[in-house]
């Protein structure tokens, strides 16, 4: 069977997880109290 391919799989789907969830902790601690006014 194909396991590389799944483990391939896994491991960019959990790379990409991790990424994304470092980046979308960053932003929410980049902005402190966005205004009502800046969220269109």
């Amino acid at each position: 069977m194909r396991r590389w391919l799944f483990v391939t799989l896994a491991s960019i789907l959990m790379l990409m997880a991790s990424v994304s969830s470092v980046f979308a902790c960053g932003w929410w601690r980049y902005q402190p109290e966005t205004p009502k006014s800046l969220q269109k």
